[in-house]
């Protein structure tokens, strides 16, 4: 390798003159790095020079080894000038019609190969499976080969731990490391090739676990590309055309799943103004949508579902889920009572109100959401104590609905006139259109002194929670 210096430097002491003797500096360096690779890599290589490139007495390798290998020709060719010298020519072709330039080399190339070859049988002599297995476990299979696994004689299968109860090939592949771990990989003999699939089930056994893992399998191709075959248009549908009319009829859409987005602002029929529409259709008698709600506000969160019959088109839509509707309200306030008179409980004092439904003006809460509801109520009552008969009533649209709570006794003791009692009462569950309205009323019979208090939401309130839509029917 030739190098190449700058050697001649600019006469002044200068950046130039620094910079030229770096690069000669980096040249030099770069020269005896590469040296010492290329040393390196000549001393460790398997051929670092040819049998020519090798001077042996005064000739080279090559030519030596060449002059030896016609000399021991000459001998074979020469052994014996009877019958024998024939053969021994012979011996030297190959199966191909090539021919070794001696019977050593032939002998010395066979030798080799057969050094090199497995030093034991993967198979029987003739190439058949190892060996038959109709019993035993084959979690102790962790020997080198391939193995056929069958049912008994009998026709019942006795072997443990197999993938299935199928007749196939087991073979087994040993850890290189160890000769506890192995690979087992089991094919079932398929008898028929239009009734039968075809899989390969495969585990290991770990050395660090001491453990055989769970079988896995290989997809079958028939079935693989059958199941791709079934996927088409018809099953999954994504309509990019918003719908804007809840009533279209059920008969109109496609057989499979078709999602859309219904018109935002301008659709009717739907729950609410934003979501997205899931029909699942099997027939024109087998179909059902669900309906998400995309809304950010509380009144727009959840699903409704809803059925098509061809011969009565759609049902209502009823709640899945979400859409939740609660109101909690107490008092500030006494409210004295009228002997012999039914007369309605003032809640004037809100506590909690999802949806603005409870108005304190006329004590009444109107549902803006269709459903369920259950209600609970409870009031603190001062009396005097003397005859005593009071009921609660939860009034439905201005009508008394059902009778909550009802208390009637008589005073035990004369001798004082105080008789505080707290009357309560919870679920009862009542159905709600949108814009149905609940009171409620207290009756207090004749003789009576009573004044509801002013105490808190403990004692003193009207609880209602929708629990879900109206069941059919109700």
């Amino acid at each position: 390798m030739a190098i190449k210096l700058i050697k001649t430097y600019s006469p002044n002491e200068n950046a130039t003159r620094l910079k030229q003797q770096e690069q000669d500096a980096q040249t030099i360096e770069d020269a005896l790095n590469k040296q010492s690779s290329d040393l390196d890599t000549h001393e460790n290589a398997k051929i670092a020079h040819s049998a020519s490139q090798i001077s042996y007495e005064g000739t080279n390798v090559d030519t030596a080894i060449t002059a030896l290998n016609k000399y021991v020709d000459n001998l074979v060719i020469e052994a014996s000038k009877g019958d024998s010298n024939a053969e021994v020519v012979a011996a030297r072709t190959n199966y191909d019609g090539t021919t070794d330039t001696s019977l050593k080399n032939r002998l010395d190339r066979y030798a080799q190969k057969t050094d090199n070859g497995q030093l034991f049988p993967l198979t029987t002599s003739t190439g058949l499976a190892k060996r038959q297995i109709t019993s035993g476990d084959l979690n102790d299979i962790t020997d080198a080969g391939v193995y056929y696994c069958d049912f008994s004689s009998a026709g019942t299968w006795n072997i443990l731990n197999a993938p299935v109860q199928s007749s196939g090939f087991l073979e087994v592949i040993p850890f290189p490391w160890s000769n506890s771990g192995a690979l087992q990989r089991y094919i079932p003999y398929r008898g028929s090739t239009t009734t039968q699939i075809q899989v390969t089930y495969f585990r290991n056994y770990g050395v660090g676990s001491k453990v055989w893992g769970l079988w896995a399998t290989t997809a079958d191709k028939t079935q693989t590309d059958a199941a791709i075959a079934a996927i088409t248009s018809q099953k999954i549908n994504v309509s990019t055309t918003s719908i804007s009319d809840a009533t279209s009829s059920g008969n109109d859409y496609p057989i499979g799943s078709t999602i859309q987005q219904i018109t935002s602002g301008t659709a009717t029929g739907f729950p609410y103004n934003y979501g997205i529409l899931h029909t699942i259709k099997y027939s024109n008698t087998r179909m059902s949508q669900q309906f998400y709600s995309t809304g950010g506000d509380i009144n727009s969160q959840g699903s409704w579902g809803r059925y098509w019959h061809t011969n009565t088109g759609w049902t209502q839509w009823y709640s899945l889920y979400g859409n939740n509707s609660w109101c909690n309200v107490s008092v500030t306030n006494e409210q004295t009572l009228t002997q012999s008179f039914t007369q309605k409980v003032k809640f004037d004092r809100v506590i909690s109100d999802s949806h603005t439904q409870f108005n304190t003006a006329n004590n009444r809460f109107i549902a803006k959401v269709r459903g369920m509801y259950m209600v609970g109520a409870g009031l603190y009552i001062n009396r005097k104590k003397q005859y005593n008969n009071v009921e609660l009533n939860l009034y439905r649209n201005g009508t008394r609905f059902k009778v909550i709570h009802q208390n009637r006794q008589d005073p035990y003791n004369a001798a004082t006139d105080e008789f505080n009692q707290g009357h309560y009462a919870s679920g009862v569950t009542v159905p709600l259109e949108v814009g149905d309205y609940l009171e409620l009323f207290i009756f207090v019979g004749a003789g009576q002194d009573l004044t509801i208090t002013a105490n808190s939401g403990w004692y003193n309130y009207f609880d209602i929670y929708r629990i879900g839509d109206i069941p059919m029917g109700i």
